[in-house]
């Protein structure tokens, strides 16, 4: 029979992990054996003056902070032997083995732990902490209320402003940016490499650079090997994401801002209290808007608050509230539609009504024939003024994510071209039309969302994450 360390005020059951310093077990309170938690266990004789120093650190940060993905600590006791400390236990082990269960994980998943270590990373950064040691292993799982992704594993940490250079070497290889293994000098952006490593590994089931010793490693990096992203594979947001993550120069790399406005992490619609109550004024403006009989406005607003409403109402763990909640969302989404139908009849009618109108003309529906008319003679501003019109037509025929994909190609090209276009005539319709058809191609995103309800693959977590299986969400 095992024998466990005794911990004042706890009841070990069993041991559920091992390092090279310390053990992690299960426990409970004694007088609450429902009440599970986790217990690290440190063993003084084995820690160096540095190792030491970590413990401190890692204690001293989670102490301060709580949030709800972050591995919130409860308590922390010592005697002569071991350094003990109780957190709070998560069910679903870690996403390194969630990642080997399944070999690879769907994007939607991925996007979805990338959200929430976005939002731990966020909190952390308004402290002007960094964890140097972001990898699938430190990254702990909860079942539920619904599969929650939490960061632990503080010992490395370390409290740097953004103009603060280190220069010793922290973290996992593996997971470690290029600076920090080659050069051992780095600043805040170190973890954004990380990061850019645990994506990769989510949707393709290994890292960029996995290899067999560190010295094959350094050598890949040294040499600026390509990172490989199959075509085809991932949405263009996805990718650009990974891209933007994973260069070897720190300062081409993504920064935070970008990286927490990002359209792949999306925390604008991330679900929380904040995001309903914008769902919600978004929607009573619809309404009003549409009882006004101000239909292209209120379609807009109907989308808008949909964004946020969606992705709340498939986070809600109340069945009888998100069941009540989804009706209404479909309620919503279908006077969406019709006034889609309204709308875009109205602009498909217009477009060819006023196909031989002057380019001066001021009608605001108008402006497509006439633009393409003006940008003939700069082929580059004519092609993609002529992409997002597919776009546009994409939109009018309800092929949805046709729409956003010719509608995000044409928008890349114009903003781009936007930045050398003098000002004038044309430059004024150039910015008209961008902003509408950035507000078309939202919308477009909106109803491929709520097109999209029924076919979204959930991963099936109740089973020791034993199977991907594909299921289905109400729809919205």
């Amino acid at each position: 029979m095992a024998t466990f360390p005794q911990v004042e005020g706890y009841k070990i059951v069993k041991n559920i992990g091992r390092g090279s310093t310390s053990t992690v077990y299960l426990a409970h309170a004694k007088n609450e054996s429902k009440n599970m938690v986790a217990i690290k266990v440190i063993q003084r004789s084995k820690l160096s003056k540095s190792a030491e120093n970590a413990v401190v650190t890692e204690i001293g940060v989670m102490q301060k902070f709580k949030h709800k993905h972050i591995v919130q600590m409860i308590d922390f006791l010592w005697d002569r032997k071991n350094i003990y400390i109780i957190l709070e236990h998560c069910d679903g082990g870690d996403l390194s083995t969630f990642i080997k269960n399944h070999t690879k994980l769907p994007e939607k998943i991925c996007r979805k732990f990338m959200q929430q270590l976005a939002l731990a990373l966020q909190f952390l950064r308004s402290h002007n902490v960094s964890h140097l040691d972001l990898k699938p292993q430190n990254l702990l799982l909860m079942r539920s209320p619904q599969l929650t992704l939490k960061v632990g594993d503080f010992g490395l940490a370390k409290f740097m402003s953004e103009k603060t250079q280190m220069e010793n070497i922290r973290g996992s290889p593996l997971y470690m940016a290029p600076e920090m293994l080659l050069h051992s000098r780095y600043d805040v952006k170190a973890d954004l490499w990380s990061v850019g490593v645990i994506a990769y590994e989510c949707i393709y089931g290994r890292a960029p650079y996995a290899s067999d010793s560190i010295k094959d490693l350094c050598e890949k990096v040294k040499k600026v090997l390509p990172i490989e992203i199959p075509p085809n594979q991932v949405s263009s947001e996805c990718r650009n994401l990974l891209l933007g993550l994973l260069k070897h120069d720190p300062s081409e790399r993504m920064g935070y801002t970008e990286f927490f406005k990002h359209p792949f992490v999306d925390l604008d619609h991330v679900p929380s209290t904040e995001s309903y109550e914008k769902g919600l004024v978004a929607i009573h403006q619809a309404v009003k808007l549409d009882s006004e009989k101000q239909y292209k406005a209120a379609f807009c607003k109907y989308c808008i608050g949909l964004q946020y409403l969606i992705p709340y109402s498939q986070n809600e763990s109340d069945k009888i509230k998100k069941e009540a909640l989804q009706l209404k969302l479909k309620e919503y989404t279908k006077r969406a539609e019709e006034l889609k139908a309204i709308y875009v009849s109205k602009m498909k009618s217009n477009s060819d009504e006023t196909s031989d109108k002057s380019p001066t003309s001021s009608n605001d529906d108008d402006r497509s024939p006439t633009l393409l008319s003006l940008c003939q003679n700069t082929p580059q501003l004519a092609s993609a003024v002529e992409i997002a019109l597919s776009g546009q037509m994409y939109l009018v025929e309800g092929q949805y994510e046709a729409a956003v994909e010719k509608y995000k190609v044409g928008l890349n090209l114009l903003e781009k071209l936007l930045e050398k276009e003098p000002v004038g005539v044309r430059y004024n319709l150039l910015i008209k039309q961008v902003t509408e058809w950035k507000s078309q191609c939202e919308n477009a995103q909106v109803l491929l969302q709520t097109k999209d309800q029924k076919v979204d693959q959930a991963i099936d977590v109740t089973d020791g994450f034993s199977s991907l299986t594909k299921g289905s969400s109400d729809d919205a």
